[in-house]
């Protein structure tokens, strides 16, 4: 599923998704690397081995999502 789709059918979800993200940017942020796509998503990824609770599950997996897409879409190779 793509996060546009995910976002059509789930815009109550936009929420904690941007909620997700901004907690992503101010970790990369603390710990002095760049803030970049790579770097959120490498973060988001290891916070979604870690993540036991079901309740964040569809929000990080949709932040995912989008960082992706927009890697694809925008980012350089």
């Amino acid at each position: 599923m793509k996060s546009e789709d995910t976002l059509n059918w789930y815009p109550s979800q936009l929420p904690p998704v941007k909620i997700i993200l901004g907690e992503a940017i101010l970790e990369v942020g603390r710990s002095g690397r760049p803030i970049n796509t790579r770097t959120l998503l490498e973060y988001l990824q290891i916070q979604q081995t870690r993540q036991n609770k079901n309740d964040n599950k569809i929000a990080l997996q949709t932040a995912i999502d989008v960082l992706r897409d927009n890697q694809r879409i925008n980012g350089r190779l």
